[in-house]
């Protein structure tokens, strides 16, 4: 039953167009204010709001996976999957950022060109794996529970201030929610992409716990993508980059089918 959650996950998240079916009508944002506004505890508090709807769907699980041959776990699995998964347009994101390459490419120098690039290989690499990649791996590891905690868990640290108690305890929490899933998803980079080159950077870093996540996954989602040189003028590095981004979106495209791979070999192994 997870891979057939998976490969429906994968199958809605690869072509669904428009709004996010769930989570502008789950007010996670209004659970967590209540909280706040009533438990003092900061640890109690995290608690609270992260842990007592995961145990919830844990044992509701737990519950209903005999049933009916599995079916209303797997409508289970699905519905908490489908919020657990965030909507990100890449080829839209990708399309724009050409766009803005090109203008730069008129009156820009090579420092904001480079600038703009790797900001914008920053945040897509990150935004694409925080977007379905960590809920699938805690999906495969503990069914719906594991992914519901690790997006409430991230959801809960987007809500609080830089200077609230908690925020230093639950951005870790969230760094070693994401850690295993950024390791796997480095190896499935090499797979699909430049094998040799990733895979090098992918072994450096494997034991590698100091290094922001979203680092150690661009490295290795650029080594996967094949090298990007950088050129003495504006326009060829503006022209190098845009090869160098078409490699790494059809990079992006293709890991999913790496992470359903994954999720059959889970299967196949009974778990």
């Amino acid at each position: 039953m997870k891979f057939l959650t998976v490969l429906i996950v994968i199958f809605w998240y690869r072509n669904w167009i428009g709004e996010h079916p769930a989570r502008p009508h789950v007010p996670f944002g209004r659970y967590v204010d209540w909280f706040r506004s009533n438990v003092s505890v900061p640890g109690l508090r995290f608690g609270l709001c992260v842990g007592v709807p995961v145990m919830i769907v844990l044992l509701l699980a737990a519950e209903i996976g005999s049933w009916l041959l599995g079916l209303p776990w797997l409508i289970l699995a699905i519905v908490v999957m489908v919020y657990c998964v965030e909507i990100i347009d890449v080829e839209a994101r990708f399309a724009d950022h050409a766009v803005a390459l090109q203008a730069l490419a008129e009156d820009g120098d090579l420092q904001s060109v480079q600038m703009s690039q790797d900001a914008f290989k920053q945040s897509t690499v990150y935004d694409v794996f925080q977007s379905l990649y960590p809920a699938l791996f805690w999906f495969l590891v503990l069914g719906p529970a594991g992914a519901l905690a690790y997006t409430f868990a991230r959801d809960y640290a987007a809500t609080l201030p830089e200077d609230d108690d908690e925020i230093e305890f639950v951005q870790r929490v969230v760094y070693w929610l994401e850690w295993p899933a950024a390791k796997l998803s480095g190896f499935v980079f090499a797979v699909v992409g430049h094998f040799g080159a990733c895979f090098d950077e992918w072994v450096s870093s494997l034991f590698d716990t100091e290094q922001p996540v979203a680092r150690n996954l661009v490295i290795a989602a650029c080594a996967a993508a094949g090298d990007e040189e950088r050129d003495a003028t504006v326009s060829e590095l503006v022209e190098t980059s845009l090869a160098h981004n078409v490699e790494l979106e059809d990079l992006l495209l293709r890991t999913s089918f790496g992470w359903l791979g994954i999720a059959a070999v889970v299967a196949l192994l009974g778990f």
